[in-house]
């Protein structure tokens, strides 16, 4: 029995950079960057220890398969944006900064995709006993986005699902590992910007 985990990017669009300071955009949301998602859900549920175990469980396992369809690419100008890292100082040039028209930009690109069909599917080759898919499923139904946070998405965990999707299945290129959930609760509670490895 299979653990399938499907996503549903709800406006149709995903928005996800492959990498730091990359135009391509990331389809299909690669495993680590779905997990990532997952461990901020279980932080907002305050970190239950069924769950934990369940992340655990999850993180243990080989690079699930991926079933996803075509993609068309859109393009991502570049944006100046207020950064989101700047460093507080008790010099008056800082208060004045925050000044809407004095406010730093800096250059970004927020790359996009819009996926011929919206679902997405994360396909183990084993399912777990029912008490972590429950465990799973709980974290799941509290994921808000995947991605950038205005790739809003629906994520639930199924048990053998044995539906042909006609989703082409492509084998992850990223993936999670033993410990990647105590990378990134480490790097949280530092401060540290998470990046996803290539």
């Amino acid at each position: 029995m299979s653990l399938v985990l499907e996503i549903e990017f709800l406006t149709g669009v995903c928005r996800a950079a492959r990498g730091p300071g990359l135009d391509a955009p990331d389809w299909p949301p690669q495993p680590d960057r779905v997990f990532s998602a997952l461990v901020s859900a279980w932080g907002v549920r305050g970190e239950l220890p069924a769950e934990r175990a369940a992340l655990e469980w999850l993180e243990g396992q080989p690079p699930p398969v991926i079933r996803a369809s075509g993609h068309c690419p859109r393009t991502a100008p570049e944006t100046f944006v207020p950064p989101n890292d700047a460093k507080a100082s008790k010099a008056m040039h800082t208060y004045l900064k925050v000044l809407p028209e004095r406010r730093p930009r800096q250059p970004r690109r927020f790359p996009a995709t819009r996926p011929h069909d919206p679902s997405v599917e994360l396909v183990w080759p084993e399912a777990p006993n029912a008490g972590t898919v429950d465990a799973l499923n709980a974290i799941a139904n509290c994921v808000g986005y995947v991605g950038h946070s205005a790739s809003l998405a629906r994520c639930r965990f199924l048990a053998d699902n044995s539906e042909e999707s006609g989703r082409k299945a492509t084998r992850a290129s990223r993936r999670i590992y033993p410990g990647r959930l105590r990378e990134v609760m480490t790097c949280q509670s530092s401060h540290v910007r998470i990046t996803t490895a290539a």
